[in-house]
């Protein structure tokens, strides 16, 4: 074992990562080819044939034909993309809550309702019939078809923290261009982190990284020999405003005279250079919370991972 970062990142690369290689449509069979429609009344596949077709996805140009999410092209991305998803314009949400119309996203949208715009976009607005149809489904509880088995709970993807650098007096450092700092000096590292299931004050581990740039980081907790490289951050509920989140997990730094490295192939071998000239590269990392009291979620957590865009410059 090389240590939780990069225990996390074999995890991401089995498809726990975020939703940037394919979201719900990669494990989304294709809809068979129906000549005559054989629907049943209720299901999802009869609305999606008699009303999201129509207005939202049934040919080119319309808004969810696959150009944007949702994807509602068929019946079998139509329920991917909605039932226990989180919307984008309210990401604390659900696009589709089974069994409670009055708390889904998608009746806020086509019936405008505290929304930024109804759905159809530029269009006229759903017929009232139609929108009692999707109601009615919601409330018998989203299933793909009458009888169905329910929805299923999902372990929806953490997003990608968003990385600060202040210093100690609290003034934002990083922007355009990089941060110069000097030996001796104290910085504060931050970022933010934004799960739907899990409330920030409990995700279970969040941590950062600075890295030289040539395979070899910075020793940020020595005492830990798998994981030195790894600076675990801390919750701070009055952290900063950051880009509509707060930048509530930290950890301070004081830049030492000497850098001690590890690379990221060798953890217990450790080497050293002068702190001044070092230019260093922040990255933040978290998993979410894992629910093992529930049976029906997945038993394992998601790696939200992000790196600066600006260098520290040591001086």
């Amino acid at each position: 074992m090389k240590g939780i970062l990069s225990t996390l990142l074999v995890v991401a690369a089995c498809g726990t990562d975020r939703d940037t290689t394919g979201g719900p449509d990669a494990a989304v069979e294709p809809d068979p080819l129906q000549i005559v429609s054989t629907a049943p009344a209720g299901s999802l596949d009869a609305l999606h044939e008699t009303v999201i077709a129509k207005r939202c996805s049934g040919q080119p140009g319309l808004c969810h034909n696959g150009q944007f999410e949702p994807n509602l092209s068929t019946p079998a991305l139509t329920y991917a993309y909605v039932v226990n998803r989180p919307g984008i314009e309210k990401p604390t949400k659900l696009r589709v809550k089974p069994g409670d119309p009055a708390s889904s996203l998608l009746i806020d949208k086509i019936r405008n309702r505290n929304v930024a715009t109804q759905m159809p976009l530029g269009a006229e607005p759903l017929d009232e019939a139609d929108m009692v149809a999707i109601e009615a489904w919601i409330t018998a509880g989203a299933l793909r078809a009458p009888g169905a088995a329910p929805a299923p709970v999902l372990n929806n993807p953490p997003k990608r923290p968003q990385l600060a650098i202040y210093s100690s007096t609290g003034t934002r450092l990083d922007g355009v261009g990089p941060v110069n700092v000097t030996v001796g000096s104290t910085i504060v590292l931050r970022h933010t982190v934004q799960d739907f299931e899990t409330l920030d004050p409990m995700i279970p581990f969040a941590g950062i990284t600075l890295d030289y740039g040539d395979g070899r980081a910075v020793v940020l907790d020595p005492a830990n020999t798998d994981d030195p490289q790894t600076g675990q951050t801390v919750y701070d509920a009055a952290g900063p405003m950051g880009n509509g989140d707060k930048l509530n997990f930290q950890r301070s730094w004081t830049i030492p005279a000497t850098l001690p490295l590890v690379t990221t192939d060798d953890l217990h071998t450790p080497s050293s250079m002068p702190a001044s000239g070092a230019q260093l590269r922040l990255q933040a990392f978290y998993i979410d919370q894992i629910d093992l009291t529930n049976p029906a979620m997945p038993k394992f957590g998601m790696f939200a991972f992000e790196a600066s865009t600006s260098t520290i410059n040591i001086q």
